[in-house]
């Protein structure tokens, strides 16, 4: 008893703490969500005030009548359901083999696999680059995903999950006559599904606010995505174009804050659960 009372102003300090972090974390997107429903005139007028003395919708129509903004979504949803579902599959099928198939190569394509973890982006930008131009595949949506499939994050993430399913159901599979890929789809997938789901949710987060690979393949308007589509505010327009720029950042925001509000507890569970069931 003793010892809990001992704890109790450290705890106290803690979560005022994280209370602090909290609200300077999340101080800005209420900042900004709030400045996307004022008027030009109440923006600039050099009082600090979260809720708006009067609501508009301005900046909202000004977004959805003057600029390319559906474009910018769907060319954003489409980059992102890319990249989510080929680096799944990828990553899936690579965990898979490297756990089920033993043999002497096994430590030397893990290694090499983590390798690519340390290489930063600007080594392979321009080689990057170049391939998507001479392919032909600038100004597309397969330009901004293919060189974003193979994700080493996602692999070593399903790699620690595939590597948890006990050996036991693989031997009972091949009893059974089972060949590889039923295993890997009926055995491995099944257990492995929540996990699945929590990276894929991470990765639609992740690919969602790529910036910079779309903005140098990206170069007509019509083929932006909404990140990308943003920086068009900062280059023309930003002295006294800040009540569009904020509303369109709070559409770019709203997609990812909808799905981790939604979804938090599966992520939360894959991150705490353990490889094998059983």
């Amino acid at each position: 008893m003793k010892k809990a009372l001992k704890l109790r102003p450290a705890q106290a300090v803690l979560h005022i703490l994280l209370i602090l972090f909290l609200l300077v974390n999340i101080f800005p997107v209420v900042w900004m969500i709030s400045c996307s429903f004022k008027s030009p005139t109440e923006l600039f007028d050099g009082t600090i005030h979260i809720i708006p003395r009067r609501i508009t919708m301005e900046n909202f129509h000004t977004v959805f009548t003057e600029y390319a903004i559906f474009d910018w979504i769907k060319n954003s949803l489409a980059t992102t359901v890319g990249i989510t579902v080929l680096t799944i599959i990828v990553s899936f099928l690579a965990a898979f083999g490297l756990c089920y198939y033993r043999t002497k190569l096994n430590s030397f394509l893990f290694y090499l696999l983590y390798l690519t973890m340390v290489i930063p982006f600007q080594v392979t930008m321009i080689p990057n680059y170049v391939v998507i131009s001479r392919m032909s595949l600038m100004n597309t949506w397969t330009g901004v995903i293919l060189p974003n499939v193979c994700n080493a994050a996602v692999f070593f993430f399903l790699y620690q999950s595939v590597r948890g399913v006990h050996p036991a159901y693989y031997e009972a599979a091949k009893i059974e006559g089972a060949n590889s890929f039923w295993v890997m789809t009926r055995v491995t997938f099944g257990i492995c599904k929540g996990a699945l789901a929590a990276r894929s949710i991470l990765t639609f987060i992740e690919s969602w606010n790529i910036y910079f690979w779309p903005m140098l393949v990206l170069t007509k308007p019509e083929t932006r995505t909404i990140t990308v589509g943003l920086k068009q505010f900062l280059d023309f327009e930003m002295g006294n174009r800040w009540g569009p720029f904020l509303a369109t950042a709070t559409i770019a925001t709203m997609p990812v804050v909808l799905v981790y509000l939604f979804l938090q507890r599966r992520i939360i569970g894959a991150f705490t659960s353990v490889g094998i069931k059983g």
